[in-house]
């Protein structure tokens, strides 16, 4: 047991080192880009980027999220053709949602009128890489699964900006110039060859290979109405995954629909910078997730209490702390990206002010999956969602980069006491700082 446990903290500093390394390869990038590109390529990169990341979601039906409880069930069973059928009709579902979404979203780029040849090249592009990125999170949460960490996380949290950066400063060094539409072909590039790799590292029968033509010898209607069960439970979690691991490309997907690139460009790096500061906030609520379990399971009410306020108070003071950094050198900050980029100060501050506000709303979320009730914020996301959606037609027209700030303020204030009253409802315990003092 002390060796298991001395693996899982050597793997979780790795993986902890990886996504903070990661995350700060990835501002290097951006940074590369807007200073010698300028905001308007930035913004380009940013959009194609997020409109992949936004319909990887859709394409991958939420399967990511239930591969683990099918491993775990055929692994126990001893039941080997329950997992080759789920990857069968998991292979020929990601097939089908490609199709069905990316057929209409290639129309709507090429159609759209007043868009340059470069942005409808890029999108098209980073359209195409929407199917890949769904392939990855699915090998990923397969090796998740199966207990290959480094294999699961080192891939997209740290090789594939590392080895985009890589290659972009390779090209300058080269005087070779890149458009967007390159530097989003790199992307493309990087992440379809570290996909194939991670595919050939999963055991044979675990590989989420379209090339390899496995048959099932039966399909049948048990089969199906198993499928169908296992679909119904991975759909909604699609909102959860945007709302909760994608909030900042979904917000960007959104903000492309309404502000030209060069403005997408430099709002973009404000809501990167600012989720740079939640990432302290999000440490703090998974470090508290095995005291609460533990608290949870045996019923001891007064524990949990403690674990809350203790993870609240460090959350809302790192929270605070951000708020006070980027106040002072939020134009700093910003200027590394270069001189045009100043104009989002308040809009920086104000994507803070938000993450200070979920701060203050607490870990609903983690409460709700430590008591197995997840499910139930499904409908606070899609609801969310489309309030986010709304905020940003509404306010981003009005007040440019600010009403965009504000938008988040307001979707932000929305989920966070719909999810407090629903796990109150639903668990009983407080949550908020208001409610564990």
């Amino acid at each position: 047991m002390m060796a298991n446990l001395g693996t899982l903290h050597r793997v979780s500093f790795l993986l902890t080192g990886a996504r903070i390394a990661g995350a700060g390869i990835g501002i290097v990038l951006q940074i590369i880009i807007a200073r010698f590109y300028g905001p308007e390529t930035l913004g380009t990169y940013y959009l194609a980027l997020s409109l992949a990341s936004v319909l990887s979601i859709f394409i991958s039906v939420g399967y990511p999220w239930v591969i683990a409880p099918v491993i775990a069930r055929s692994q126990t069973q001893k039941n080997d053709g329950e997992l080759t059928q789920f990857l069968h009709f998991a292979r020929r579902d990601i097939v089908a949602s490609s199709l069905l979404l990316g057929i209409p979203t290639a129309l709507l780029i090429w159609v759209i009128p007043g868009l340059t040849l470069e942005y409808r090249t890029a999108l098209s592009i980073g359209l195409a890489t929407a199917p890949i990125y769904s392939v990855m999170r699915m090998s990923g949460s397969i090796a998740n699964a199966l207990k290959y960490f480094q294999l699961a996380n080192l891939p997209e949290l740290f090789f594939r900006p590392a080895l985009t950066l890589i290659l972009v400063l390779g090209a300058l060094l080269l005087t070779i110039q890149l458009e967007s539409k390159l530097i989003i072909s790199i992307n493309f590039l990087v992440t379809l060859t570290l996909t194939i790799w991670m595919s050939a590292l999963l055991p044979k029968d675990f590989r989420f290979d379209f090339s390899e033509k496995r048959t099932i010898a039966t399909v049948s209607k048990v089969n199906l109405v198993k499928h169908a069960a296992i679909r119904r439970l991975a759909i909604p979690m699609i909102f959860s995954t945007l709302f909760i691991n994608m909030f900042s490309d979904l917000d960007l997907f959104f903000i492309g629909l309404i502000m030209p690139a060069k403005e997408a460009g430099v709002f973009g790096v404000c809501l990167k910078v600012a989720a740079l500061f939640v990432f302290a906030i999000q440490i703090v609520h998974q470090i508290l997730l095995r005291d609460a379990s533990d608290a949870h399971m045996t019923k001891d009410k007064d524990t949990m209490r403690e674990v809350l306020r203790n993870a609240n108070k460090f959350a809302v003071l790192a929270s605070l702390g951000s708020l006070v950094l980027v106040a002072l050198f939020g134009n700093m900050i910003l200027g590394l990206f270069g001189s045009e980029f100043g104009t989002g100060y308040y809009a920086l501050i104000g994507l803070v002010l938000a993450q200070t506000i979920r701060a203050i709303a607490g870990p609903a979320m983690q409460i709700l999956m430590i008591t197995e009730n997840q499910r139930a914020g499904t409908r606070v996301f899609a609801a969310s969602i489309i309030m986010l959606l709304l905020a940003n037609l509404v306010l981003v027209p009005i007040f440019d980069y600010e009403g965009a700030a504000a938008a988040v303020i307001v979707t932000t204030l929305f989920w966070t006491i719909w999810l407090n009253q629903l796990v109150k409802r639903k668990t009983g315990y407080p949550v908020s700082v208001f409610a564990t003092i």
